[in-house]
Formats: C-alpha cells, structure tokens, sequence
C-alpha cells in the first residue's frame, strides 16, 4: 500500500510539471524568441539583440493601434468600474426573488464566445441603434465584456467587509450617507481600485468584441493578429513579450489592492 501511493504520488507530481509545462513553455518561448537576431521570429538561433524592441518605436501603425488601445480602455475602464461597483452592492448588500438568476446574467459576457458577443453588439449597434462603428461603439463594447470582472473583483472585496463598522457608525449619531462616505467607501476602495486595473488590462487584452465595434480603426490586439497573418515576426515576439509583462505588472497591483486590509 505504501509503495503505491508513493508511486501515485510520483505521477501525481509529473502530471502537475508536465501540465504547468504546457501552459507556461509557449510564453517562455515568446520572450526567448524576441531577442533572437534571426528575422525569421523562431528558429534557427543566430545570436542575440535588442534591435526588435527599438524597430516597435518606430512603427505608425504599431503607435496608432496602441493608442487606440489605451483610448478605448480609457472609456471603457472607469464606465465598467462605475456600473460594475453598483452591480456588486446591489447583488452583496440585498436579498430578493430571482438573486442567482440576475447574477448569472450579469457575469454571463465572461463565457460567452468573443466572437458571439461581438457579433450580437454588431447586430444592436448597426442595423437596431444605427451607431456609426468607432472607438466609441468598441468602448461600449468592451464595458460589455469587462463589468462583469468589475463586479466580481468589488464583491470579493464587500463579502470580507465587516457590516458591524457601519452599525458601530450609526450608534455613534452618523447618518447612511455619511457613514457610507467616511467608513465604507475607504475600506473599499483597494477592491474598486483592483476592479478598474482588472478591467483595463481585460479591455487592452480583447480582440472579438472589438473586431466586430471598431469599424475601419485598430487596436493593438488586431495589430499583432493582422501581423501573424503575414507569418511570425521578430517584432511580434517583443511586442508580445511587452504586453504580456505590463498585464502582469497591472493584474499584481490589483492583486495586492484586494488583499490589503
């Protein structure tokens, strides 16, 4: 029996290697590859450089679908943190009939197919609201796809707040408001903070929704996918490698922000 369950053990912790493996090695690949000298973006490997990073400062159409990028998350961000703060208090702070339904629907744009929910918001924009497609239509959906993480992030942070500080404010003669204003909004504030990174770093990070609200413009993910039609570029490999490090740098604070106390 022992020299069983030391031997489950074994392939328990190779199928954890192995699976960590799959999901990591690709992303390793992605910044080894971005400093190899081959143009070829893979192998052979023909020494090393930074000169891929310096050809992305460079590039109008790099700089302009960035822009784009940060323009739309710069809409979309503080909309979706707004409505998905409201969502949260609403769904954390009161009880009544169809609660776990109206969840649901407020988190179902998290697992519905980008390429559907882009599809649907064409269908609404165009042909029933008669919006011309822009930044403007791609931000709306985006704060689509990126309130329900919002709601979530500000939820997690509610379910550990302690409702006793707001009775402990009312005994002291504080009215609802003030209370809200001087004891609940500062405790919860890390949680709307992390909310509003979390959303900005999904909104850069979207390629569906945008693809099918933007129009004629770009944005950073449609520039790295119209280049990998075209075969993988050294460029891509950089740039890939920086977006992937400032999603990490982002989704940490956001991190750090819901475990503060």
């Amino acid at each position: 029996m022992f020299e069983q369950a030391r031997t489950a053990s074994v392939w328990l912790r190779l199928h954890g290697v192995l699976i960590y493996i799959f999901l990591y090695a690709p992303i390793v690949l992605l910044v080894f590859f971005s400093f190899n000298k081959s143009p070829s973006g893979t192998l052979p490997i023909t020494g090393y450089t930074l000169n891929w990073y310096r050809e992305l400062g460079n590039d109008y159409f790099l700089l302009d679908s960035f822009r784009n990028s940060l323009y739309v998350a710069g809409i979309a961000t503080p909309l979706a943190t707004v409505i998905g703060t409201l969502c949260a208090f609403g769904l954390v702070r009161t009880q009544f009939r169809l609660k776990g339904l109206f969840s649901s629907l407020i988190l179902m744009p998290m697992v519905v197919p980008g390429i559907l929910l882009g599809a649907a918001l064409l269908i609404v924009l165009r042909p029933i609201l008669g919006l011309p497609l822009s930044i403007w239509t791609a931000a709306l959906g985006h704060v689509v796809v990126t309130t329900p993480y919002a709601v979530l992030a500000v939820a997690t942070r509610l379910y550990g707040y302690d409702r006793r500080l707001d009775a402990a404010a009312a005994d002291l003669g504080a009215s609802p408001g003030r209370a809200f204003w001087h004891v609940t909004l500062p405790l919860v504030t890390p949680g709307i903070l992390a909310a509003g990174l979390i959303v900005f770093t999904v909104s850069l990070d979207t390629f569906g929704v945008t693809f099918f609200t933007i129009g004629a413009q770009g944005t950073l993910p449609m520039y790295i996918w119209s280049q990998v039609e075209m075969g993988i570029r050294p460029t891509v490999n950089a740039l890939g490698t920086l977006f992937m490090l400032g999603s990490i740098a982002i989704l940490f604070c956001a991190n750090r922000l819901l475990r503060r106390r």
